[in-house]
């Protein structure tokens, strides 16, 4: 007597792994999801350092000309400006 899909005895095994697969899906989706979170934090922390690194090297009278102080480097590394000021 050969098995069939039918069998009464293999539908919970089937149904255990359907379960499985789909749990096993859905945590892949949310490692993805994580994964792309942390790539984006990170390339914002690569860009800041690099904008906090070329404000840093320039001097007080090169930080005035571009309407920026010693004290703003830091926060306009991370992409705020004199002008999200006006809108608070």
């Amino acid at each position: 007597m050969s098995a069939t899909f039918t069998d009464s005895s293999r539908q919970p095994a089937a149904a255990l792994l359907y379960r499985l697969a789909a749990n096993l899906r859905a945590t892949a989706r949310r490692v993805l999801a994580s994964a792309t979170h942390v790539d984006a934090w990170l390339a914002n922390r690569r860009a800041a350092a690099i904008a906090r690194r070329d404000l840093n090297s320039m001097s007080d009278r090169e930080l005035k000309d571009i309407g920026i102080t010693r004290v703003d480097v830091e926060r306009v590394a991370w992409g705020a400006s004199n002008r999200d000021d006006l809108w608070m």
